[in-house]
């Protein structure tokens, strides 16, 4: 889940170029951060550091060869010792790492006779491994490859020789992308880096070593695969710019009702996707964290009211265990912002080799899902910088209301056309709408309030709204650092009512009159026992006279209660002092199992 960045060319300032590159890719660790290059006039350099990227010019200089790294931890306390870029023992060598080094332990006792390992790292032993390679003899591409051979699990390296000034890479199931710029060539883990910088990118294949080259010398294997490599697309540059804490995401949050409205233009990328569904056995959705949920969201579209297939929703993490229940007349549709999250690749490989049909809805063009899968839908989110998913969660349900709708109307054979277009622009217009009413900020604030101080909050979600309520509170806990548990109304009564008492705050959600009328008769018995009780619903739901507090607020539909429920994260999260763009121990892709 870290970001790694390379550059070899002309001599280009270290603070805007490499130390830019990984601001870019901060949300993919910010545990700590490093460079190491050669400085034109003060020789080899490595500059270190803990926490957050520095925005003020920490580094100065310029470097025509340079690495740099953003990391989250997997092995070694956060510390500067334990930062990247690591170097040999003699410093020729410097190495950044993302993934994990399975049999980390085994080479280490390898080296243990000629080395003295100065962190507690995984990463540090391959660049001791390579420099012993190349004291044999090897040069460093050569080194490289023989040493990744040794190494166990889902690897990406980037290694520069600060002596000669040459970069090497190489990659496994981990993503790599490269790119030739006006100064030079850079390569780093996630394709924003390139944005305003290229016309294209590179895919490093897997297992390939790649050599930069070195400043004002032409690598021959970089231009072979320029010549045979694939190419994928390079993000549009971000509007925003990055403020105080928050700012990505309430940018994001607004961003919604654009998102919705470009998802309606482009339902023509989900023919393919929807006629190979329609005429499936059954359809598993499957994803990791807002991704499950919108898979869930999916699955009770399916099988609610008159579009009912056969559809489960499986945790992308549990895929392995449950492949044998696929079969070879299955679509398995994974659901991804990043399109690098191991748990769904290991998913859709479990699915392929069960001879099920993959469909990936992915965010980044080129990332590993989209490469893999039968069957690409492009989210069209736009680039996320919030580690919270708010805007591409959103789009998951449009597209997942745009799949389900489509199945179901080719299965029922149907005449008309889809109504999901008419139904995603409404609530389009009415994200819009809902962020700009008095009455939402006023009820948000409110429910913040009673947030702040609370210890624990219960989310109760009736009928199809369970996937919002899980979503709901995962955006309290991941970005307030509040203990929410997502509850099932017709589960309440049923032992965890219990934990109710005086001040305890508890948010229903709710969509038909029907599933109105029961959460009334919920928000009355939890108002009761003294819960301070706030209703997201169709209909204005009263709770009755027995309880400190109820607030109610019309929003029955998945995306409107989405939206309050991030905006009420956020708010909650900043009245904590909590920058919710960067939680503590989290990262935007996660690359790890």
């Amino acid at each position: 889940m870290c970001g790694i960045f390379g550059y070899v060319g002309t001599p280009v300032p270290v603070d805007q170029v490499v130390l830019g590159a990984l601001r870019a890719m901060e949300y993919r660790g910010y545990d700590s951060w490093g460079t190491a290059f050669v400085s034109a006039a003060r020789g080899r350099r490595i500059v270190r550091g803990v926490g957050r990227v520095p925005q003020n010019n920490v580094v100065d200089g310029f470097a025509s060869s340079a690495i740099g790294h953003t990391r989250w931890a997997t092995h070694g306390e956060v510390c500067e010792r334990n930062a990247h870029p690591h170097l040999s023992q003699d410093g020729r060598l410097a190495v950044v790492h993302n993934g994990i080094i399975e049999n980390a332990d085994m080479l280490r006792q390898r080296i243990a006779s000629s080395t003295t390992c100065v962190s507690d790292t995984d990463s540090e032993v391959m660049v001791h491994l390579v420099r012993q390679e190349m004291l044999k003899g090897a040069c460093l591409v050569r080194a490289v490859e023989a040493v990744f051979h040794s190494i166990e699990g889902n690897n990406a390296f980037v290694v520069l020789d600060l002596h000669t000034q040459e970069a090497a890479a190489i990659t496994h199931r981990l993503p790599i992308r490269i790119a030739r710029t006006e100064v030079g060539s850079m390569l780093a883990s996630d394709p924003v880096v390139f944005a305003g910088r290229a016309t294209s990118i590179l895919v490093l294949p897997d297992d390939l070593p790649l050599s930069l080259g070195r400043p004002n010398e032409a690598s021959g294997s970089l231009l072979e695969l320029e010549r045979i490599g694939e190419r994928v697309g390079v993000p549009e540059l971000e509007q925003h710019q990055r403020g105080g804490p928050g700012s990505s995401m309430r940018a994001e949050i607004s961003e919604q009702p654009a998102v919705l409205e470009r998802i309606v233009l482009s339902a023509d990328a989900l023919q393919e996707a929807v006629a190979s569904t329609a005429s499936a056995r059954r359809v598993v959705f499957t994803g990791c964290g807002s991704a499950y949920h919108a898979a869930l969201f999916a699955v009770d579209r399916a099988v609610y009211g008159s579009n009912s297939f056969d559809a489960v929703a499986i945790p992308a993490s549990d895929m392995g265990e449950r492949a044998h229940t696929i079969g070879a007349n299955d679509v398995v549709v994974a659901l991804s912002q990043s399109g690098e999250t191991a748990d769904v690749i290991d998913a859709l490989m479990a699915a392929s080799e069960r001879g099920a049909t993959t469909v990936g809805v992915v965010n980044v063009a080129g990332s590993s899902v989209a490469r893999m899968v039968d069957i690409e839908v492009p989210l069209l989110a736009g680039t996320e910088r919030s580690v919270l998913a708010t805007k591409s969660f959103t789009a998951m349900l449009g597209r997942m209301v745009q799949m389900v709708d489509g199945v179901a109307h080719l299965r029922r054979g149907d005449s008309g056309k889809s109504t999901s277009a008419e139904l995603l622009c409404r609530q389009a217009d009415e994200m819009a709408h809902a962020r700009q009413a008095e009455n939402v900020r006023k009820w948000i604030d409110c429910l913040r309030d009673t947030l702040v101080p609370a210890r624990s909050a219960f989310v109760v979600g009736t009928g199809m709204h369970q996937a919002m309520a899980l979503e709901a509170a995962l955006k309290l806990k991941e970005g307030a650092y509040v203990h929410a548990e997502a509850v099932r109304a017709g589960e309440l009564k049923h032992g965890v009512i219990a934990l109710i008492e005086r001040g305890f705050p508890c948010l229903l959600l709710s969509g038909s009159e029907r599933e109105a009328q029961r959460q009334a008769i919920i928000a009355s018995e939890l108002a009761t026992r003294g819960a301070s009780v706030f209703a997201l619903s169709s209909t204005t739901v009263e709770a009755g006279d027995g309880g400190p507090r109820s607030t109610s607020l019309k929003a029955g539909s998945p995306f409107g209660q989405t939206m309050v429920a991030q905006e009420v994260a956020l708010e909650t999260a900043l009245e904590r002092g909590i920058d919710p763009d960067y939680p503590r121990n989290l990262a935007k892709s996660v690359t790890v199992r």
